[in-house]
């Protein structure tokens, strides 16, 4: 999937640098949001039909998956700017924060898969998971890269 790529060069050199990519018409989250629409059609491969019922549903869980990754990406500015002062029960309190985002975001998987199913098949919307967990896999990556170990 070479639309991993692109998102990776996102992440890599849009997120670190707000002042040259974030105007107020344009931020990295855009671009990220389209180079990730982008790989999903390319990877999807929708009839018109289908892209016509998925993309909708698609939208209702793009919205709720962003407000998860706001709220995990809190917990990785908590992380950050605690980083050389971190106590052990503000180290407990981020880990179980950022555990319950994930399970969220599992329950967002399983809650949207029957609609996800109803607009294309039960098929394609594995193999729109498949792409899910790529993308996924590839901002996970890039994020563990950055945030070093504690001590």
């Amino acid at each position: 999937m070479p639309g991993i790529r692109i998102l990776a060069f996102i992440l890599t050199f849009c997120l670190p640098l707000p002042a040259m990519c974030d105007t107020p018409e344009h931020t990295p989250q855009d671009d990220y949001a389209q180079s990730r629409r982008h790989l999903i059609e390319s990877n999807l491969q929708l009839s018109p039909e289908e892209a016509a019922r998925f993309w909708p549903v698609y939208e209702r869980y793009w919205n709720e998956l962003s407000a998860l990754t706001a709220r995990r990406e809190l917990y990785y500015s908590e992380f950050g700017n605690n980083f050389d002062s971190m106590t052990d029960d503000l180290a407990k309190k981020i880990t179980l924060g950022y555990i319950g985002v994930e399970e969220d975001r599992y329950r967002l998987l399983k809650s949207f898969f029957p609609k996800f199913a109803g607009a294309l098949t039960a098929k394609k919307a594995a193999r729109y998971y498949q792409i899910e967990a790529k993308i996924q896999a590839a901002v996970n990556s890039e994020i563990a890269a950055r945030i070093p170990l504690l001590k």
